[in-house]
């Protein structure tokens, strides 16, 4: 009921004149909703439409008395609250940043900048206790929450953590000790003392991290819960499940540029931007690239410059990083299918002889392009298999050389990276985790 004091005359013709406006009003937005222009000459600032979501997922990396890299991530988050200030601010994009304080407790926030301060606070979403978020129903949900908060036109995920490729938890011997063998075994839960086979040297944390001489990878320390283990299919269960596909995935982690990796992600990403060596510990510089990264349109070759620049001009010169575009994946599994069906490794040609990425022994991680090149296939399906790639690979970009210390035993080291296309491969690897598990990966199936 109006309460106005009118005669029934101005009544009518106000009864009138709303229902015009409503019926108006409903075509506009009807038609905004559509086509996104107004019910004017004029087009609807888009700018002023939440384009992009970058949801910052940092899972914990240590155990229940050790805090792996939180530091590290810590330092990310300032580095990104850095970059949003540079820009004067978030337009058009929101950034939600998953971050678990401790082993069993985590905090989704909100980066809202201050254009009176200039600064970025951080705003307390949800609470979360418990490792459900490293299931894909758990992760899923985590999406949800996200979607929920910060509804966009398009979704980017960054992660930070440790990485260790494709490859599946459940087989290495001792995971996730895995690459140390004298490291212990696995620790299950919140039991602090559940360790066999443990020497008075097993790993405990970044130990050496204030070792200038040392410096500490996004490897080097692992998980030392097997509760904050995410395999790569189960992540890209989890956002399927959620119904949403990013724009891109960034993996602030070491190993996952593999073409395996690129493969399982192809349904849920159309970029993923990735190394497929070790990561520094202290990863990505956020504040250098995020004007890049925070855009409807992101520019991956120059986000893929300014990380490997940073690193080169760093005491640390060791970084190879690449943009893959995903939604060529399936026509370079296609080519590659055909070259399998055709030629095989001999074994007259040496591993060694591959471009290795990694510092395992045996190597688990090859330059894709190199072991395509040692199978010496022919010159039509070479030529193909070139032109995919080239396609596929958006931005690859590295330095002369690359850092690994993945056993605790043995001091870090550096191995010249000569060659480099921006994806590696475990066909030809002899680890037993690749002969393992390779043959359960979506892209062996599609390959051979």
């Amino acid at each position: 009921m109006f309460k106005l004091s009118i005669s029934r005359f101005t009544f009518h013709i106000f009864k009138r004149n709303m229902i015009k406006k409503l019926f108006t009003l409903f075509i506009c937005l009807l038609s905004l909703a559509m086509t996104f222009t107004s019910c004017s000459d004029e087009a609807v600032d888009v700018e002023n439409v939440n384009k992009q979501t970058i949801f910052v997922f940092y899972p914990w990396t240590g155990g229940t008395n050790t805090s792996g890299l939180k530091d590290y991530l810590e330092n990310n988050v300032d580095s990104m609250c850095a970059g949003i200030v540079d820009k004067k601010g978030l337009t058009n994009t929101r950034v939600l940043v998953f971050f678990t304080e401790k082993y069993n407790q985590s905090t989704l926030y909100d980066l809202q900048y201050d254009a009176t301060t200039k600064t970025v606070n951080r705003i307390p979403i949800k609470k979360y206790e418990g490792h459900s978020h490293c299931t894909a129903e758990g992760f899923a949900d985590l999406l949800n929450d996200v979607r929920q908060n910060a509804e966009a036109l398009n979704y980017s995920l960054i992660i930070g953590a440790h990485g260790c490729g494709w490859t599946y938890a459940n087989d290495w011997v001792n995971y996730p000790y895995k690459a140390r063998p004298k490291g212990g075994s696995i620790r299950n839960g919140n039991d602090e003392n559940a360790v066999s086979n443990a020497t008075s040297n097993s790993f405990s944390g970044i130990q050496f991290g204030n070792d200038p001489n040392k410096p500490v990878t996004r490897f080097f320390g692992s998980v030392s819960q097997a509760d904050n283990a995410i395999d790569v299919t189960t992540l890209a269960e989890g956002i399927k499940l959620s119904g949403l596909k990013m724009q891109f995935i960034l993996f602030d982690a070491c190993y996952m540029g593999n073409v395996e990796t690129a493969y399982e992600l192809k349904d849920v990403t159309n970029f993923l931007i990735s190394s497929s060596s070790e990561v520094m510990g202290e990863g990505i510089p956020y504040k250098t690239i995020w004007s890049y990264l925070c855009s409807s349109v992101p520019n991956y070759s120059s986000a893929v410059s300014g990380i490997v620049n940073f690193y080169k001009n760093s005491n640390v010169p060791y970084c190879n990083m690449a943009a893959i575009d995903c939604r060529q994946i399936d026509k370079l599994a296609s080519i590659m299918k055909e070259i399998n069906s055709k030629y095989t490794l001999a074994s007259t040609v040496p591993l060694d002889s591959i471009q290795p990425l990694d510092g395992f022994s045996p190597n688990l991680f090859y330059d894709l392009s190199v072991y395509v090149d040692s199978l010496y296939p022919s010159g039509y399906l070479k030529d193909q298999f070139t032109s995919q790639l080239k396609l596929t690979i958006k931005a690859a970009e590295h330095t002369d050389e690359a850092y690994t210390w993945v056993y605790w035993n043995i001091p870090p080291k550096t191995f010249k990276v000569k060659n480099y296309c921006g994806l590696s491969i475990s066909d030809p690897s002899q680890n037993s985790v690749a002969i393992k598990g390779r043959e359960k990966t979506g892209w062996w199936k599609a390959t051979h």
